[in-house]
C-alpha cells in the first residue's frame, strides 16, 4: 500500500465511525455537503436510535460489574403453596438445597386451561410428567398431548410452553436439572398475585417482572437472544442491587 493512501482510507474510516457515533455525527454531517434534508434526516432519526442503542448498553455494562443474582430461598418449610387467585397449588417435592444442587422436583396444579406461553432456558432442562388430566406442551414450533403418565422434556434453548388442554384441573410434575431458580420464581409469584401485584402476567412494579425473569431464566421468542438475554439478566441484577428484592423478602426468606 502506498504510504500516501494510507492517511486516506485512515480518515474515511474515522469518519464513518464519527457518523456512527451520534454526537460526533452531527457535527460531521453538517460540516459535510450533503444535502439539507439528508442532514436533517440523520438528525432527527439517528437521536432516537442513540439513545436507544446508549440505554441498552449502559445498562448492560453496569450490569455486568454486579454481584451474581441470588436464586435461593431460605429454609421454607411450607413445602405447597397457593394460588389465591384461581385457588391452585405448587408442591415442592424436593427444592434444590435437598438435591445438592443436582434438581428441582416440582408438582404444579394447572386451573383449566392455564399454563404458559412460548419461552426458553438457558442452563437448565425440564421434564414434564403428567399427573393427572391432559396437558398440551408445546416444543419448537410442535405440540404434543400428554395424558396421565406420559412424559416429555425441554433440553437448553428449547422453545417451549406447557398448558392445561381441558376444562377440568391437571397437575404436572416438573424436574429441572440442574436445580435453577423454580422454587423461588413460583413463591414470588403467587405472593405476588395473591397480593394483588401481578395481573394478566405483568407485575405493577417493572423491576419486580425483571426479579421474575431473573430468577427462572426465562427468555422469549420476540426478541433476538443475543440481545434479549444480556439485557433480561442486567435488569434483574440492577433491581436486586437497588433492593427492590426486599420487598419480596416475605415470599421466599
Amino acid at each position: 500500500m502506498d504510504a500516501k493512501t494510507m492517511p486516506l482510507k485512515s480518515s474515511k474510516w474515522l469518519k464513518v465511525l464519527s457518523v456512527l457515533f451520534y454526537p460526533t455525527g452531527v457535527v460531521t454531517v453538517w460540516k459535510g455537503n450533503r444535502k439539507f434534508w439528508l442532514k436533517l434526516l440523520y438528525t432527527v432519526i439517528g437521536l432516537p436510535v442513540f439513545l436507544v442503542l446508549f440505554s441498552y448498553f449502559s445498562i448492560v455494562v453496569f450490569g455486568a460489574f454486579l454481584p451474581p443474582l441470588d436464586r435461593t430461598v431460605g429454609n421454607r418449610t411450607d413445602k405447597t403453596i397457593v394460588n389465591g387467585e384461581g385457588n391452585y397449588s405448587a408442591t415442592f417435592v424436593k427444592s434444590g438445597a435437598e438435591t445438592g444442587g443436582a434438581y428441582e422436583l416440582v408438582q404444579v396444579e394447572l386451573e383449566p386451561y392455564g399454563g404458559n406461553d412460548w419461552h426458553y432456558h438457558k442452563t437448565f432442562v425440564e421434564e414434564f410428567t403428567v399427573l393427572e388430566g391432559q396437558v398440551k406442551i408445546g416444543h419448537n414450533g410442535s405440540e404434543v398431548l400428554l395424558n396421565k403418565g406420559e412424559t416429555t422434556r425441554a433440553d437448553k434453548e428449547d422453545m417451549h410452553f406447557f398448558k392445561n388442554a381441558t376444562g377440568e384441573r391437571a397437575q404436572l410434575l416438573v424436574k429441572i436439572t440442574p436445580a435453577a431458580g423454580l422454587e423461588k420464581t413460583l413463591r414470588v409469584a403467587y405472593g405476588l398475585i395473591n397480593d394483588g401485584l401481578l395481573k394478566n402476567e405483568m407485575t405493577k412494579n417493572p423491576w419486580h417482572m425483571a426479579l421474575l425473569l431473573g430468577y427462572s431464566e426465562s427468555y422469549l421468542p420476540f426478541m433476538p437472544a443475543m440481545i434479549q438475554e444480556p439485557l433480561i439478566n442486567a435488569l434483574a441484577k440492577i433491581a436486586q442491587w437497588r433492593g427492590e428484592d426486599k420487598s419480596l423478602y416475605k415470599y421466599f426468606k
